[in-house]
């Protein structure tokens, strides 16, 4: 058998359906040609793919005739001489029709699992943004814009959050990078008692949107504040003040 002839079973043999004389022939060969074998692991690797987990999906019924059509078109004619050298090229020629049926169903069922992949993380991303929209317009939900001082003009930071759960997002627009080990802390001042809030830091672009929880004393409060304060967060403010409320809804 010529190095051709060999290369001709090797689809076979990573599919584990080459066996007899023809194995053993092909086994030998191996040992002795520099370039067989890695094209038969990587054969072998990509046959690994087929039990790739994910869903059963059934191939279009035009898959199975386009990848026939191709193998007959590029498949080596039969030769006359000796006998058992057809049988060897229609064996072959199946089991490389198997392997690239297999292969093309492996790269549908990949691409189907990916797709339900896209579809499940858009549908949450929806559900996140119904959840949201939701919360802001529901009656028990109150907002306060508050705006920067002198030190931070441009900056907003709006608060919405549950009168009654506390629930609270925070939600800001314009806000500078805070200086090396400090960020941003909300504050809510009630009887003159200012009350820990989520410390926070925007973006690169100044933006960024935070969850918080108002604690019951402070869903009342009068004022609602922003310092610059230790990265860590503090229990009492100790910055400077950089946003303040400016309307209540």
């Amino acid at each position: 058998m010529t190095h051709d002839e060999f290369r001709e079973l090797l689809a076979a043999a990573a599919l584990d359906s080459l066996e007899g004389e023809e194995a053993r022939e092909l086994a030998a060969h191996l040992d002795s040609c520099p370039t067989c074998p890695d094209e038969l692991a990587e054969l072998r690797l990509a046959a690994g793919w087929i039990g790739f987990d994910a869903d059963p999906v059934a191939p279009p019924p035009a898959l199975r005739d386009r990848v026939l059509a191709a193998v007959t078109a590029s498949a080596p004619a039969p030769r006359a001489e000796p006998v058992r050298k057809p049988a060897r090229v229609s064996r072959s020629a199946t089991a490389f029709v198997g392997f690239a049926l297999a292969a093309g169903i492996a790269t549908l069922v990949v691409y189907t699992a990916g797709l339900k992949t896209r579809v499940h993380t858009i549908e949450s991303q929806l559900e996140a943004e119904r959840s949201l929209t939701r919360f802001l317009t529901a009656p028990d939900t109150a907002t306060i814009m508050l705006a920067g001082t002198e030190t931070t003009p441009k900056a907003r930071v709006k608060l919405a959050y549950d009168r009654h759960t506390g629930r609270a997002i925070l939600f800001g627009y314009d806000l500078p990078p805070p200086p090396q080990g400090k960020a941003y802390q909300m504050w809510f001042i009630a009887g003159g008692k200012p009350l820990p809030g989520r410390v926070f830091e925007p973006d690169a672009t100044g933006r960024g949107w935070w969850s918080d929880e108002v604690p019951p004393e402070g869903r009342d409060a009068s004022v609602f504040a922003v310092t610059l304060e230790p990265a860590s967060g503090v229990a009492a403010p100790t910055g400077p003040m950089v946003l303040k409320s400016v309307s209540l809804s």
